[in-house]
């Protein structure tokens, strides 16, 4: 055992002097504390290249706006745009009228790509159709104040859908004594009248001038009323008046701006009113009695006394309309 151990120092002592070819000393030395490096990491897989294409995808029109426009850049041609924009050259040329060369476009230029959202026709304006009536009233009254009359006074009126007066048309037959001239005389003498009854028998529009409401005809032309205008003349002013009144608004005039004597109160002629009428008039506005000084420059006479009776008439034709077919 002994044996074995010193043989055993002695080998160890010999090789510990030797040197081997390919060991440094510091190899030998540090032998028995050296640790390998870690190994070096597996390289990664590198990532495929992508793959890229000069075409340029075909936009989705339905998405665009309607009336959607493309600036040109570098590059582009008319062709090129359209196939972009899924249209046919033909198609995007109908977009552009002002293009003249499709051969020559320019960059900044401006191309509808889409055509423009159809202008919507105004729609047609309805039409209402307003439904007409007309009606036919009378009122008789008889006179005898010193002159004795029987006055027929008729109203022929056409009112709409709304009861307002469309067209109006007043009238008065006055009949007197005179209108009967043969009663007055012998049998001979009134065969001799006979041609001039038929006068006596025309209503007061149809005597017109010689009805002679002013008296001109009998002073030297000179009129004897304020307005100096004749029958007719005044009621025609009185019927265009009203128009688009209901009756009820004519009532509510008549009552409001008439006298005792149903005549509008005369503020073209101040001379004219009296003491009543001027406490009457005292609440009236600024337009209200501007509006009067405009109605009785051209019409003075009674649409209510004793000579016709025109609002009983009117209210009369309102009763009675019916619808015109």
């Amino acid at each position: 055992m002994k044996k074995a151990l010193s043989i055993f120092l002695i080998v160890s002592l010999v090789m510990a002097t030797m040197t081997f070819p390919g060991v440094s000393e510091v190899d030998a030395v540090t032998s028995a504390t050296y640790t390998a490096p870690a190994p070096a990491p597996a390289p990664t897989t590198a990532p495929a290249p992508v793959k890229t294409t000069t075409t340029t995808a075909v936009l989705d029109t339905s998405k665009l706006p309607a009336g959607s426009v493309y600036t040109v850049i570098s590059g582009d041609a008319f062709w090129k745009i359209a196939k972009n924009y899924n249209l046919t050259i033909d198609q995007l040329a109908k977009f552009n009228p002002q293009v003249k060369n499709i051969s020559l476009i320019y960059p900044g230029q401006k191309l509808v790509v889409k055509a423009a959202a159809p202008t919507q026709a105004a729609p047609a304006p309805t039409v209402v159709t307003k439904k007409l009536f007309h009606g036919f009233g009378e009122a008789t009254n008889y006179r005898n104040s010193g002159h004795v009359s029987m006055n027929i006074t008729t109203a022929s009126v056409i009112f709409d859908q709304d009861g307002k007066i469309v067209n109006l048309t007043w009238d008065v037959q006055e009949i007197t004594p005179e209108s009967f001239p043969a009663w007055q005389t012998t049998p001979e003498e009134g065969k001799a009248l006979t041609a001039a009854i038929d006068d006596k028998w025309q209503t007061k529009q149809e005597e017109g001038f010689s009805y002679d409401m002013t008296g001109k005809l009998e002073n030297n032309g000179v009129a004897k009323n304020a307005s100096g205008k004749e029958w007719f003349e005044q009621l025609d002013f009185y019927e265009d008046f009203f128009k688009g009144k209901t009756v009820a608004e004519v009532e509510a005039w008549f009552k409001k701006y008439t006298d005792a004597n149903g005549r509008p109160y005369k503020l073209a002629y101040p001379d004219k009113l009296t003491d009543t009428d001027k406490i009457a008039i005292i609440s009236f506005t600024a337009e209200e009695s501007k509006m009067l000084v405009d109605v009785t420059t051209s019409a003075t006479m009674s649409l209510q006394d004793g000579h016709s009776h025109f609002m009983t008439a009117l209210k009369e034709a309102y009763a009675a309309r019916e619808e015109i077919k």
